[in-house]
């Protein structure tokens, strides 16, 4: 339709077709995890019909899904494990939740809890993670580097935030205790925060796993956090929530750490070089 789409408009053409399909799916009574798979359906729809890159290697090369980004697995599970950790613990010596084993995490002897937590997060990865970080950090991001590294990584993970709002309006299915007026903004800069290290270890490592691995073990750590700690749920979600102070502060932390630290646009390149052969219309196709 479209092969000489710029790389700025064809991220925002793949973000009006993400916002469009989850709003029907909320406004349809749809699940989390049908609406979660929204991000996906709409890259293949960028790839296959709108650009058609997707009809050469390149294109899906532009993904990352052919790179491990191994050597940043490391800091994809530990960094967000120790944000959720640190919420939990603090709310623990603060009074706000007390140790309580419940599920799965007392069904099993605490020595093997690294090992299960491990599995959680690799399963929750090829389930769930995976259909949001293709469109999030696998399309999305490379193409808005043209406006810089910087400013790509904010918008991206601002962008993701927004995404959920349909579904947090509309559904029950998220974010149900707490004060909407003091949860909503909270979770979408907690998400945005989050979102600069997912997009930092995507372009890192011009891979997608790294960010879909951060991702899951974000999901999977608040999950067990639940699971350990009984405490008011209200006051649990302020502290140590995706809403929580705690969390949005040190993905804050991390987020300003590594923005410090990125490539301003002069040296960006206008568009990451994975993207960059995907986007320009080649001679021929494969």
């Amino acid at each position: 339709m479209f092969p000489s789409l710029s790389p700025l408009r064809s991220a925002a053409l793949f973000y009006a077709l993400t916002v469009s399909m989850v709003t029907v799916v909320a406004l349809t009574g749809g699940s989390t995890a049908v609406a979660m798979t929204t991000p996906v359906i709409a890259a293949l729809l960028m790839l296959l019909v709108v650009t058609r890159d997707g009809w050469r290697r390149s294109g899906w090369a532009s993904l990352g899904l052919h790179r491990s980004g191994l050597r940043l697995w490391p800091v994809a599970v530990l960094l967000p494990l120790g944000v959720i950790a640190l919420g939990g613990a603090l709310a623990a010596a603060f009074g706000v939740a007390e140790w309580s084993p419940v599920g799965q995490a007392a069904d099993v002897s605490p020595a093997l809890w690294p090992a299960i937590f491990l599995l959680n997060v690799l399963y929750a990865a090829v389930t769930g993670s995976l259909t949001e970080e293709i469109g999030w950090r696998g399309y999305l991001l490379p193409r808005l580097t043209a406006l810089g590294e910087r400013r790509a990584l904010l918008l991206s993970g601002l962008m993701h935030g927004l995404f959920h709002l349909p579904v947090v309006l509309l559904t029950s299915l998220y974010l149900p205790a707490g004060n909407r007026a003091v949860v909503i903004p909270m979770f979408l800069a907690t998400v945005a925060a989050a979102g600069v290290l997912m997009g930092w270890l995507r372009l890192r490592t011009d891979s997608v796993w790294p960010a879909v691995l951060a991702h899951s073990t974000h999901n999977v750590a608040i999950a067990w956090l639940a699971g350990l700690l009984a405490g008011d749920e209200t006051t649990m979600e302020y502290v140590a929530g995706e809403a929580g102070v705690v969390p949005v502060t040190a993905y804050a932390v991390i987020a300003v750490v590594l923005l410090v630290r990125a490539r301003p646009a002069a040296s960006s390149g206008g568009c990451a070089p994975a993207v960059h052969a995907a986007v320009a219309p080649p001679a021929r196709a494969l």
